[in-house]
């Protein structure tokens, strides 16, 4: 038996396919970062928030990816000693760290993120075109009300 012969069998027709999905889709793309760049997962996680928004504090990046403060402390300090992210006072309040990528850390993100991209149009290309944006239009939706579901 796998894993694939248990999802409608659950009570959580949703929840188990979207996890179900998520694993398989991301599992061998961390590994492979991991194995090829050096990078670990909650670097990753760090460099994606901070590719979109720069000059996040640490606190904002655990508000926004649900990751413990620990895990995204030591992400940090592993981004920070790799030279792909610098710490630098907030101009608006001295007392927090804001976080930056530096060229190094860009260039990290932009030599990553194909990889990604690639795995999802693998996963996606199952689906015509409409049904991917009724897909993401769904998700979104999920998305913008997690505050309304969310335990």
């Amino acid at each position: 038996m796998k894993l694939i012969d248990i999802v409608g069998g659950t009570p959580l027709p949703l929840a188990y396919r979207i996890a179900f999905i998520t694993n398989f889709y991301r599992e061998p793309l961390l590994r492979r970062m991991e194995r090829e760049f050096g990078l670990m997962r909650p670097e990753w996680t760090i460099l994606i928030c901070l590719n979109f928004r720069d000059a996040l504090n640490p606190r904002d990046i655990c508000e926004i990816t649900e990751q413990p403060r620990n895990t995204i402390s030591r992400g940090v300090a592993a981004l920070v000693r790799k030279g792909l992210v610098e710490q630098a006072s907030d101009p608006e309040d001295a007392r927090r760290v804001v976080l930056r990528l530096t060229d190094a850390g860009r260039a990290m993100y932009d030599a990553v993120m194909p990889m990604f991209v690639e795995g999802e149009a693998r996963l996606a290309a199952t689906l015509t075109e409409a049904e991917r944006r009724t897909l993401q239009e769904l998700l979104d939706k999920l998305c913008r009300n997690v505050g309304h579901w969310r335990s």
